[in-house]
């Protein structure tokens, strides 16, 4: 019943007028998707570009954890200096592979060129380095 009353006025068109609407139909169809389409991806381009430029999204404080130098000792193996809190870590790192060399608290504090105070010693990261790994047991 509700088939009948719902197609009643399609029968009731003039021949002319319903080809000429079941014609323009589709095309407006395409459109409104390929518009909600672009309007989809626009969005979501936004997003991600905002997400990029503000997205600096940590649950660290901030200065809490970072790189603060690094040396390449080969083709794919590095040292990195590390301050976490208030320790320093030197790490090695190579593919697929990091692992602590030693950590550094109060005295040890390897001091770099981010402001921190110098030593009487005006050692760079690497001669520091050098020495700790020889100290190392």
């Amino acid at each position: 019943m509700k088939l009948a009353l719902s197609t009643a006025p399609l029968l009731l068109m003039p021949s002319s007028l319903l080809a000429e609407t079941a014609g323009a139909l589709p095309s407006v169809d395409m459109a409104k998707s390929l518009a909600g389409l672009v309007a989809v991806l626009a969005v979501i381009l936004i997003l991600a570009w905002l997400l990029r430029r503000f997205g600096n999204f940590s649950r660290l404080a901030p200065g809490s954890f970072r790189v603060l130098a690094a040396v390449s000792l080969g083709a794919r193996e590095r040292a990195v200096l590390l301050q976490a809190g208030g320790k320093q870590l030197v790490l090695g790192v190579a593919p697929g592979r990091v692992e602590t060399l030693c950590v550094l608290e109060n005295s040890d504090i390897i001091p770099v060129e981010t402001g921190m105070p110098v030593d009487k010693a005006e050692a760079s990261f690497a001669e520091r380095l050098n020495e700790m790994m020889r100290r190392r047991p």
